[in-house]
């Protein structure tokens, strides 16, 4: 009977964990690109052929041309962003509330929607950096639907604390509301919103109706998202 050779029998066992942290980071690789690159570029498609169907004379080319230009600065932005969150680099950082903040200002300028981040008492002051970078992204993803797809006037972005020690973020639109029956295929936006808040221990549901509106309600367990308290350490003379 032929022998195993030494450390065969580990390697095999080692094979299906491997295949599994791949095929999470290709979810993961997935995810980002959407979020960071493909939504920018589908936004700046969309702007393009709204600015065609237009009379426009050429002082309105010179003005797309620069909303052209800033989009694909933040398209390269994104990309260098990603690259460094691949290494373990810190995607938002500490400063959640001030970072949304950036965001919202930055898509009212663009899509003329007006929006509003509301941040009531009980938020917390820091979140965790991978709470901090996956809340950042389903705000990010929220508002790039109601800019596509919504037809919305007025959009809010709310942070808020429950009395049942958990954090919900709404992103609430009046716009003209989505078909959310079962049976509709979700896109991969929605699907990679789901997954960073499974993610984070959380869970995200989107409620509409037609000409209702759409709000998109992420909850989650606060003690998940914030740093852990340091137990404070006994005064030694």
């Amino acid at each position: 009977m032929a022998s195993r050779p030494v450390g065969a029998h580990a390697r095999s066992r080692t094979r299906p964990r491997q295949a599994e942290i791949e095929a999470d980071v290709r979810k993961l690789v997935a995810r980002e690109l959407h979020d960071r690159v493909a939504q920018t570029l589908t936004g700046m498609l969309v702007d393009l052929e709204n600015f065609k169907a237009e009379q426009v004379g050429w002082d309105d080319v010179l003005r797309q041309m620069d909303t052209i230009q800033d989009s694909t600065r933040q398209v390269l932005q994104n990309l260098r962003q990603l690259l460094h969150d691949l290494r373990g680099d810190e995607a938002v950082g500490d400063r959640f509330v001030d970072a949304v903040g950036v965001l919202v200002a930055r898509f009212e300028a663009k899509t003329h929607i007006a929006a509003q981040l509301h941040v009531l008492p009980g938020w917390p002051e820091a979140l965790t950096p991978p709470a901090s970078m996956n809340l950042y992204r389903i705000i990010e993803e929220a508002l790039a639907n109601v800019r596509m797809h919504s037809g919305a006037r007025a959009v809010r972005i709310v942070l808020e604390s429950a009395s049942d020690s958990r954090l919900s973020v709404l992103v609430v639109d009046d716009g003209r509301g989505v078909d959310i029956h079962e049976t509709r295929p979700v896109g991969l936006g929605t699907v990679g919103m789901k997954e960073r808040a499974l993610f984070l221990g959380g869970d995200l549901m989107i409620e509409s109706g037609t000409g209702d509106g759409t709000t998109v309600r992420a909850t989650f367990p606060e003690a998940l998202l914030t740093p852990k308290r340091q137990a404070a350490q006994p005064y030694v003379n």
